[in-house]
């Protein structure tokens, strides 16, 4: 998995893969999905950026979902602006949501 998303990053810094598709490709799959498996997903990848000695990260992620965990749609915006710009956060998601998102790339 940590393979697929090194090579998403490199086609995104390389510009193969163009920022507005990275944004596309998450917003098809974060707006699909029910509010409270966002949070949960937002949540795992928070747990597991501060497992991987990324507190900065893990701090980024919680507060998002304590700003807007009772608002599904910023929620989702917040999740799909995070990942727009800031593509390699998609490490940290739970394998099969990184999944679905670099399989619409």
């Amino acid at each position: 998995m940590f393979s697929e998303v090194e090579g998403f990053v490199q086609k995104i810094t390389t510009g193969e893969i163009d920022q507005q598709s990275v944004s596309d490709a998450a917003s098809e799959q974060v707006n699909t999905m029910p509010h409270e498996e966002v949070a949960q997903h937002v949540q795992t990848a928070a747990q597991n950026a501060q497992q991987h000695g990324q507190p900065d990260i893990a701090q980024q992620l919680m507060q998002m979902v304590q700003q807007h965990g009772s608002d599904p749609q910023a929620l989702k915006q917040g999740v799909v602006s995070l990942i727009s710009s800031n593509p390699q956060i998609i490490q940290h998601f739970a394998p099969e949501f990184a999944q679905r998102i670099l399989g619409a790339l």
